[in-house]
């Protein structure tokens, strides 16, 4: 046996096998029409049979209703003249008569074939088939009476001996059939009547032989028995046909249909077959040249995807050695900029030094000239020098630092800083300048705890405090906080004269001074606030502002509370009774990186935390659901992939769990958007890369309070 493995079949040529399948499946079709068409075939003629087989009992049912009323007759007057012989026919058998003539034409003949009573009545067969055969039986003719054809049932009539000594007739019209043999006259039908055992026609339609009226030798029946044929043949021609052996008469009831006529509709459908499989093949062969078409249009386009996988793999190894270069001189690149950034951090710390000393060694001198200057003229000319000196220092400290923050050579040292020592050390600096200017400078008392660098806190308010009382001519100007979550407010409102809604975003870019075209130095040099916005980058705080025309501005700062400070807002303590860990808190990551999700889960697992993972937003959600408590923090990466960023994560689940949750945003985007997006949510904001210390002290900043577990609806009850 041939075994044609799956590899094998698929090395043939893909024409070789459509045309195979087009052959299967022209040689399956025809097959199974064949198939159905033989069935068909035959199940026609077993439904022509069973119909003929029922309407020969039906025929055969009526006849003998028919029948039996005569025999019934032609027996009481045959047993009269048994009884008394001929010589009593005129006194008994009138009255009898009189009851047989209800049925038919009674007829009694003596021993020499005449008629001794009734009307003369002659069989087909002849006088002499009359008084041939056994006497005490009933017998089954076709005659003729009065020119009406009529089944003639005879009785002979036996003496002592067994002598025939004559035979009694009843001629039933063959008429009193017709209610039945009327319903077979359709045409369709080319026999239907009773014919005697030898296949003599009795009565009905149809039937050859002698005379025209017979269907030929009939098969042996038993009384009651029926029968079919499918190739019996009348007249030449086939029928189907049905037959009925009659209990009580030698007489059997016949019902033929033509085989012609009972296949015509099985022929019809034939032909329909067959332009339903011509059309098949037709359809089939159509679909097969567009198959081949298609096979000749791929392999086209196979030969073509070769040539040009050929051509890209080309192109790919070209590429591959370009971004080999590119690669090499980008590693060239980021060592030649890491020396340069060493180069800058040594040339700005030798520049901040060697530039200083300078001013130095200058105000030195002009101290020592003012003492010994005694005209008042001579006094101005050396003050005025003062001022253009003083003036160059600023410049000088505000470009270095400008500098110094730029080349990302300032490390801020996060700790938790006490608020109120940093508002009243700036407000001690400020409230002389603003006293000169007639100004009302109050600070709002502050006890909040922040995590932040206090020195570039306090220069980022300084800055902020000096620009406010620069540009307010008259009123006051505020310093307050306002607690936002985990994070603290701090504000510095003045009643200068407002920014216009379209510069609120150049005042922080360098060297713009709103309403000093002149370029002033007394009014400032224009770095202010972007030194602001540097540090708050640098520190991960937020920065923004408000401002009406004509009424005011205000300038904010967002600084994350401490951790003694948030556990206040944020902790939910644990039921009485619960004996936990408190530094074993439950955290949720989320990030779509199987590698940071990885390690971030094996280092806050090393610290003893229970850990969840989920790689969007909705897997978070889900997540929090199936949870057995809801999580302590969630930790998120801000760009996640989905519909939810980091935020909108921390947000949505906080909603669904119906409390606030701690958050940490990781996030590579150092813009202030991402800062604010982070401080709406209510979450603390970390850049990438973040190390093991910085996260530690975050997570440690948003408590160690683990919320207790959901309860059960059972114990809730």
């Amino acid at each position: 046996m041939i075994r044609l493995s799956v590899n094998t079949l698929l090395n043939f040529h893909p024409k070789a096998i459509l045309a195979a399948i087009v052959l299967a499946m022209t040689l399956l079709g025809g097959t199974a029409w064949g198939a159905l068409s033989l069935v068909d075939y035959v199940n026609t003629l077993d439904r022509a049979e069973r119909g003929s087989r029922q309407a020969a009992a039906f025929l055969e049912g009526h006849a003998d209703a028919v029948l039996d009323g005569g025999a019934a007759a032609l027996a009481r007057v045959a047993d009269r003249l048994e009884e008394g012989g001929f010589a009593s026919l005129p006194d008994k058998v009138p009255s009898e008569a009189l009851v047989a003539s209800r049925f038919g034409v009674l007829s009694i003949l003596d021993a020499d074939g005449r008629t001794v009573f009734g009307p003369s009545i002659e069989p087909d067969s002849g006088p002499a088939s009359l008084l041939q055969g056994a006497g005490g039986v009933v017998e089954l003719l076709h005659g003729q009476v009065d020119g009406r054809d009529s089944i003639l049932m005879v009785r002979r009539i036996s003496g002592h001996g067994g002598i025939p000594e004559g035979a009694v007739l009843l001629a039933l019209p063959s008429s009193s059939l017709h209610t039945v043999l009327d319903v077979f006259s359709d045409g369709r039908h080319s026999v239907a009547g009773l014919f005697r055992l030898d296949g003599t026609r009795l009565a009905g339609i149809g039937g050859s032989g002698k005379g025209g009226t017979g269907i030929g030798p009939l098969p042996t029946l038993e009384p009651g028995v029926e029968s079919g044929e499918r190739d019996w043949t009348v007249g030449g021609e086939g029928v189907v046909i049905g037959l009925k052996r009659m209990r009580d008469f030698p007489a059997v009831a016949a019902v033929a249909l033509p085989r012609a006529v009972v296949l015509e509709p099985w022929s019809s459908r034939l032909q329909h077959g067959f332009m339903m499989v011509g059309v098949s093949v037709v359809a089939l062969f159509g679909l097969a040249a567009l198959g081949w078409t298609s096979l000749r249009r791929e392999a086209a386009a196979r030969d073509a995807l070769r040539d040009a996988n050929a051509r890209l793999e080309q192109r790919v190894e070209e590429r591959t050695a370009d971004l080999r270069s590119l690669n090499q001189k980008l590693v060239r690149a980021l060592a030649e900029k890491e020396r340069a950034n060493q180069a800058k951090a040594r040339f700005l710390s030798a520049a901040n030094h060697d530039l200083r000393q300078p001013f130095q060694a200058l105000r030195l001198f002009h101290h020592l000239l003012m003492e010994r200057l005694k005209e008042s003229r001579e006094r101005s000319i050396a003050e005025k020098m003062g001022e253009a000196l003083d003036s160059g220092e600023k410049l000088l400290h505000a470009l270095l630092e400008v500098a110094t923050l730029d080349a990302g050579v300032v490390r801020p040292n996060i700790a938790e800083v006490s608020i109120a020592t940093v508002l009243d050390g700036v407000a001690a600096e400020f409230r002389g300048l603003a006293a000169d200017k007639r100004l009302d400078l109050r600070v709002r008392g502050c006890a909040a705890m922040v995590r932040t660098d206090a020195t570039l806190l306090t220069r980022m308010l300084g800055d902020l405090l000096r620009n406010a009382i620069a540009y307010t001519p008259a009123g006051g100007v505020v310093v307050g906080c306002r607690r936002r979550g985990q994070w603290l407010r701090i504000e510095v409102w003045d009643t200068g004269p407002g920014i216009a809604a379209e510069h609120l975003d150049a005042i922080f870019e360098d060297f713009v001074q709103l309403g000093n075209p002149e370029r002033d130095r007394r009014r400032g040099l224009g770095l202010g606030l972007p030194k602001v916005r540097r540090k708050a980058a640098l520190l991960g705080h937020a920065v923004e502002v408000r401002s009406r025309p004509g009424q005011g501005s205000v300038f904010s700062v967002m600084v994350p509370l401490a951790a003694s400070e948030s556990r206040t807002d944020a902790a939910v303590p644990a039921p009485a009774g619960r004996a936990e860990n408190p530094a074993a808190r439950l955290i949720l990551i989320v990030e779509d990186d199987p590698v940071q999700s990885a390690g971030m889960q094996l280092l806050l697992e090393s610290w003893g935390h229970d850990v969840l993972v989920a790689a969007d937003g909705p897997a978070a959600l889900a997540m929090l659901r199936a949870a057995p408590r809801c999580p302590d923090v969630i930790l998120s990466d801000f760009r996640l992939p989905g519909p939810l960023t980091g935020a909108e994560t921390v947000t949505r689940a906080a909603e669904q769990e119906g409390r606030p949750i701690p958050g940490i945003i990781l996030t590579g985007d150092t813009g202030p958007e991402r800062i604010r997006e982070a401080v709406a949510a209510g979450c603390r904001l970390l850049h990438k890369p973040v190390t093991p210390d910085v996260l530690r002290d975050a997570l440690n900043a948003l408590g160690a309070e683990p919320v207790p577990a959901r309860q059960s609806q059972s114990s809730a009850a």
